[in-house]
């Protein structure tokens, strides 16, 4: 399952971001998201080029999101509260943004027009500090997008019961269960949950 969403602007600053819900190669289900800075601006046709900076790795990126991150964005949607995730690998840092905003939209009707404010939210992408990727969404966008991630974190979960019941069919609930060792837990960051 694939969602691309393509938004250049005559600042020749926008961006593409494909999110695709795919298996890996041992048959794990990943959500993958591309992205390429746009490569160039044509004032007469009012569009965008990209597809020069797809190869380019100072202009393109792929990250990975968890499943977790994913249920995120969705919540991001619902609650209008901004999500905000560190991924790290050897040398690599990137930041994923996650921001809600209020957008102006012109609405024509019968009594002329009004501008409304709908929801919409900016999704930035940093590796190294050098390198970001931005991209608005707007509310229909996310509808779009919130359906491939509850798609996607379902077949994950999907999986996960399947590993599970795999796992299980030939253990012997008799045997004795390994013990595991207890980790001293900080918990100074959860003075205000409620329970």
């Amino acid at each position: 399952m694939k969602y691309t969403l393509y938004k250049p602007n005559s600042k020749n600053s926008g961006a593409a971001f494909s999110f695709d819900s795919v298996k890996d190669k041992s048959g794990k289900n990943v959500l993958f998201v591309s992205m390429i800075q746009q490569h160039s601006w044509d004032e007469k046709r009012k569009n965008g080029s990209f597809k020069e900076n797809a190869k380019n790795p100072d202009k393109s990126a792929t990250i990975m999101l968890s499943f977790n991150e994913a249920g995120e964005f969705i919540s991001s949607f619902k609650s209008r509260i901004p999500f905000v995730a560190f991924h790290k690998k050897n040398d690599d840092t990137t930041i994923i943004k996650l921001t809600p905003w209020d957008k102006k939209r012109k609405i024509v009707g019968q009594d002329g027009e009004q501008w409304l404010e709908t929801p919409a939210w900016g999704l930035s992408v940093t590796r190294n500090s050098s390198q970001t990727f931005k991209l608005p969404i707007e509310a229909g966008e996310s509808a779009v997008l919130e359906e491939l991630l509850k798609s996607y974190i379902h077949e994950c979960l999907e999986a996960n019961k399947t590993d599970y019941s795999k796992n299980n069919q030939s253990s012997n609930y008799s045997k004795k269960q390994p013990e595991t060792k207890k980790t001293p837990v900080d918990n100074s960051l959860e003075d205000d949950v409620p329970f």
